[in-house]
């Protein structure tokens, strides 16, 4: 019966060891990153349309670009004012 409960115990923490992990990008430092690069946007909505070569995508603003540019180190320029073509949803923070 001991022999039981000390397997279950080791099975338990092997199991929470390994499905305990927190998951990818919630480490400390880069929650930390995520809140210094957030900047309040406050309610303006005047959409663009930004990119790169790769993919375009509609945010509410030049301030949610560049939240977004920082949190993903990403480097997406403004194409055009506006929605970008084609729909997909527009990116509000």
């Amino acid at each position: 019966m001991k022999v039981y409960f000390i397997l279950l115990i080791v099975l338990v923490t092997i199991l929470s060891a390994i499905y305990g992990a927190p998951s990818k990008g919630s480490t400390k430092a880069s929650l930390i990153k995520k809140k210094s690069c957030a900047k309040d946007c406050g309610e303006v909505y005047k959409p663009i349309c930004a990119g790169d070569a790769n993919k375009n995508i509609s945010f509410g603003s030049e301030c949610v670009l560049s939240n977004y540019n920082c949190e993903n180190q990403k480097d997406l320029k403004v194409i055009s004012e506006g929605e970008c073509p084609g729909g997909g949803g527009v990116r509000l923070a």
